[in-house]
């Protein structure tokens, strides 16, 4: 018996050493991500919808974990800013296959989505990166491999940091206009994206 336990310890071990290592750890958020253009669409309006506001359901993916299935009140930052109510959640994206990795390790990155809006409908949605990361995402350049439509409606004024903002456009989605905030350096890539339903939450993305 002694040594039937000592053969069969091994091999679990193994296996739970295999669990924890980077390898795995990139091989389970692969499996759980979703692509960066196809999460963009989850988050855009039909075009087929009724000429009613957004829905609080948008986002509807098994990639993205929410924390709620109705919307919160917001936190003091979105509330100030005109967005009372919210709905979070957390996602890996891939581009091209490839998940972000936390800067200096090989865990991958997770990415915050949040729905923010009044107490009837979301009028923004927002992607941002929880950590520094190593690379990044050229969202535009992404969209516009997957198919999208995008505009650049002014340019930054940085080249290490800053802000530009876009008119972004899919087939059977409503337009939206897209502004992406970055910062890259020794530290490595951080990176904020915000999609406006509204037209007035749209006109508060300025270029910096």
């Amino acid at each position: 018996m002694r040594l039937l336990s000592m053969t069969c310890a091994a091999p679990l071990a193994a296996c739970i050493a295999c669990a924890f290592s980077p390898a795995a750890a990139f091989a389970q958020a692969r499996n759980h991500a979703v692509d960066f253009a196809e999460l963009v669409k989850v988050l855009l309006v039909p075009v087929a919808a009724k000429p009613d506001p957004p829905s609080w359901n948008l986002g509807a993916h098994p990639a993205i974990r929410w924390k709620s299935s109705a919307p919160q009140p917001a936190g003091a930052v979105l509330a100030k800013d005109g967005l009372p109510m919210s709905r979070t959640g957390v996602v890996h994206i891939t581009v091209g296959g490839q998940v972000t990795h936390r800067r200096g390790t090989r865990q991958p990155g997770q990415w915050n989505v949040v729905l923010a809006g009044s107490n009837t409908f979301p009028m923004e949605a927002r992607l941002t990166m929880d950590a520094q990361a190593e690379g990044g995402i050229a969202p535009s350049d992404a969209l516009r491999a997957a198919g999208f439509k995008v505009s650049a409606l002014c340019k930054p004024g940085g080249i290490s940091s800053g802000t530009a903002v876009y008119a972004v456009e899919a087939p059977g989605y409503r337009p939206v206009a897209m502004a992406h905030e970055w910062s890259s350096g020794s530290a490595g890539t951080w990176a904020e994206l915000r999609f406006a339903y509204t037209k007035p939450r749209a006109a508060k993305f300025r270029c910096e």
